[in-house]
C-alpha cells in the first residue's frame, strides 16, 4: 500500500456490573473490575460534595460538580474493508455482499438492547457514540451507486437504539450528530446498499444539566480510496456539545479518527487542537472517542498530539498503569468465545484540565453480556468515568 498527501491534507491510497466511586486504591484483576465496576453508585457524599446514588451521575453542590461520562464505538456490523481490495466490479459485489450479509448476521436490533442495557446499568449524563449507522438498500435491478441513491432504510442503528433506550424507562436526547462517510455500492443482489456513517451525543434529560450549544464537522485529512467501482472518500469528524450542569460550564467533544492510516490519524488529531478546532476553549473540556491510538501500542501519534495540548486520560489519573484494554474482538461477526482479543487501548476519555477522576471502568468485555445466540454488544468495549468538573 502507498499513500501521498495532497496540501489540502486529503490522503489517496494507491495499493490494496456496578460502578463505585472510591477514594482510595482498589487492586482489579483481569474481568474483576466488575467488583468495582457495575452501575455507577456514587459514593462520596460527604467527602466529594455528590449525593450517593449513580443513576443520577451528575450532582451538583456548592463545593463541587460531577458529570459522568461514556465513550462507546457500537461497530458498523461488519468489515468495511472486505470489497476494497477487489480486482474486478464482479469480485468486489461479491465481497460486498459477504459483507452485507454479515452486517445482517450481526444483528444490530439484538445488540441495541445490550447496548440499552449497558446504559441502565450505568447511566451516563453524556454518552459519545461512534459508528452510530445508517444503512439502506436501493431498488432491485438499480446498481450504479449514488447516481439513484438508495433511500430504504434497513437498519437505522440512533433510532434502534433510541428505542431501546426509551423501552428501558431510559430518558436521553440527541444533543448532536455528524454524519461522515456516505458509501453506495452494488451487490450480486442485484440492488445497492448505501451507509452513512455518524458520530453521536446523547445526553441524559435531567434536572440542572442542559446543552448550551452544539457543533460538529468533518476533517480536511480524510482517505481517498479507489476501488473497481469507483473512488469512495473517508470522511470522518467529530461532534459536541457545550453544558451547562447548574452554574458550571463543560465542553465535551466526540470523535472516531481514522483507523487505516496513522498519518491520516494523526492529522486528524491536530485539526481538533489547531487553531479554531473544538478543543481551543476556556471551558472544561473532555473528548471521548475511538481515537484508534493507543499510547502503549504501534501508533501512539494522535493520542500524543492531544496530549501534547494538555489533554489528561482519566484512565491513568484514577487506574495509574493498570490495563483499560477495549479493543476489539477478532471475529468480524462477534462471535468470539471469549475477550482475549480485546488486548489494545484506543478507546478513550480525557480532560483538560487535569480533573479528579472518581471512577472508570471497562464496560462491554463480560461474556456474561452476550446476547443468548452468542452476540457482543459490540466488538469494541467502552469506558465509563465520573469526573468532577473544575470550578471556573
Amino acid at each position: 500500500m502507498t499513500a501521498a498527501v495532497s496540501q489540502e491534507g486529503v490522503v489517496r491510497i494507491a495499493g490494496e456490573g456496578s460502578l463505585r466511586v472510591h477514594s482510595g486504591r482498589r487492586r482489579v484483576r483481569g474481568g474483576g473490575l466488575r467488583k468495582t465496576t457495575l452501575a455507577i453508585a456514587v459514593a462520596l457524599a460527604a467527602g466529594a460534595g455528590v449525593a450517593s446514588g449513580a443513576a443520577d451521575g451528575a450532582r451538583t453542590s456548592q463545593r463541587a460538580a460531577t458529570l459522568s461520562v461514556m465513550t462507546r464505538n457500537i461497530y458498523l456490523g461488519g468489515d468495511i474493508a472486505k470489497p476494497i481490495p477487489a480486482r474486478t466490479r464482479e469480485e468486489f459485489e461479491a465481497k460486498a455482499t459477504e459483507l452485507w450479509n454479515v452486517v445482517r448476521r450481526t444483528d444490530f436490533p439484538t445488540r441495541a438492547r445490550l447496548l440499552a442495557r449497558e446504559v441502565r446499568r450505568y447511566r451516563p449524563d453524556v454518552i459519545g457514540l461512534q459508528e452510530v449507522a445508517l444503512w439502506r438498500r436501493g431498488p432491485t435491478g438499480v446498481k450504479d451507486g449514488s447516481a439513484t441513491p438508495a433511500r430504504t432504510v434497513v437498519y437505522d442503528y440512533l433510532a434502534l437504539l433510541l428505542r431501546e433506550l426509551a423501552r428501558a424507562k431510559l430518558r436521553y436526547r440527541v444533543a448532536a450528530v455528524q454524519r461522515e462517510a456516505d458509501i453506495e455500492a452494488p451487490t450480486s443482489l442485484g440492488y445497492d446498499v448505501r451507509l452513512t456513517m455518524r458520530d453521536v451525543v446523547l445526553v441524559r434529560r435531567r434536572t440542572g444539566l442542559r446543552v448550551v450549544r452544539k457543533f460538529g464537522r468533518n476533517y480536511n485529512a480524510r482517505l481517498v480510496v479507489p476501488t473497481a467501482v469507483g473512488t469512495f472518500t473517508a470522511l470522518r469528524g467529530y461532534a459536541g456539545v457545550d453544558l451547562a450542569l447548574g452554574r458550571q460550564r463543560v465542553r465535551v467533544v466526540n470523535t472516531h479518527l481514522e483507523a487505516f492510516l496513522d498519518q491520516t490519524r494523526v492529522a486528524q488529531a491536530q485539526e481538533l487542537a489547531a487553531r479554531g478546532g473544538p478543543l481551543r476553549t476556556s471551558l472544561p473540556l473532555i473528548v471521548v472517542g475511538d481515537l484508534n491510538s493507543d499510547p502503549r501500542g504501534d501508533n501512539p501519534g494522535a493520542y500524543r498530539v492531544l496530549q501534547s495540548f494538555g489533554l489528561r486520560d482519566t484512565w491513568v489519573l484514577r487506574h495509574g498503569s493498570k490495563p483499560a484494554n477495549s479493543c476489539c474482538l477478532a471475529r468480524e461477526d462477534l462471535s468470539d468465545p471469549t475477550p482475549a482479543a480485546f488486548d489494545h487501548h484506543i478507546d478513550h476519555i480525557l480532560v483538560k484540565p487535569r480533573t479528579r477522576v472518581l471512577a472508570q471502568v471497562v464496560v462491554g468485555t463480560d461474556p456474561r453480556n452476550r446476547s443468548r445466540s452468542g452476540l457482543w454488544p459490540s466488538d469494541h468495549g467502552g469506558h465509563v468515568a465520573v469526573v468532577q468538573l473544575p470550578r471556573r
